[in-house]
């Protein structure tokens, strides 16, 4: 019995934990997230990417997770997720965390990076300069005893699963989501209709967030924008 990340992933909107965060700002970051499995993963698959729209002075998160199994979809899991700065004397590092929990099934998604790049962004509020991660790296980790299923009919039974998680800053998405949108409904849903006009259609239960307010200028979608770039190119 296949119980996948995958529909985990679309419940990220019932989170149980989020702490308590303040208003968010207007500079927001952009991270494009690949999700690899791992081979000795159980009954698991998984979405096989994610934009990761994040406030940049840290706050809740929105994921908008991506696969191209079985035709171009994708979930949005709104203010699913924390983005914060874990710090001490000698390391100060970029965090996204997010934890699911429906019924048996479990999910955790972490990742962390240096704080190695100062990125200058412009905002309707002014330019300012931040420090930032250039990448993310961390794991998922999925289970689920299915005791209240039962066997597949080839005997299946239960899922635990992981897969590595690897992340580039999307600067020209964080670019134009930062200049131009002030609340992360609106930056959410800039990447959403980017991915639409690209052929991308809502998953399964996946149910998008209504912008907060309309834009009207079409000319933001920037058709060089996508598809987007390799990991390696994103460092360079």
């Amino acid at each position: 019995m296949l119980l996948t990340a995958r529909f985990h992933a679309i419940l990220l909107t019932a989170l149980l934990w989020l702490g308590a965060l303040g208003c968010a700002p207007a500079q927001w970051l952009v991270y494009e997230l690949v999700f690899t499995p791992e081979e000795e993963s159980v009954n698991f698959s998984c979405y096989k990417s994610a934009y990761l729209i994040a406030p940049a002075q840290g706050g809740k998160a929105t994921i908008v997770l991506t696969t191209e199994d079985g035709g171009n979809v994708y979930a949005v899991a709104d203010s699913s997720a924390k983005f914060f700065v874990a710090a001490n004397a000698r390391n100060r590092k970029a965090v996204f965390s997010a934890a699911a929990i429906s019924g048996n099934s479990q999910a955790l998604y972490t990742a962390a990076g240096p704080l190695n790049r100062s990125l200058l962004l412009d905002s309707p509020s002014g330019t300012r300069s931040l420090r930032v991660a250039e990448s993310l790296d961390g794991r998922l980790m999925a289970a689920d005893d299915e005791s209240d299923k039962g066997p597949a009919a080839d005997g299946s039974l239960g899922m635990v699963g992981s897969a590595f998680i690897t992340g580039a800053l999307r600067e020209d998405l964080t670019a134009q989501a930062t200049k131009q949108f002030t609340t992360l409904n609106e930056a959410t849903s800039y990447i959403v209709e980017l991915l639409e006009k690209y052929g991308y259609a809502p998953d399964v239960g996946s149910v998008p967030v209504p912008p907060e307010a309309t834009v009207e200028d079409t000319s933001l979608i920037d058709a060089s924008l996508f598809p987007p770039v390799t990991l390696d190119a994103a460092k360079d």
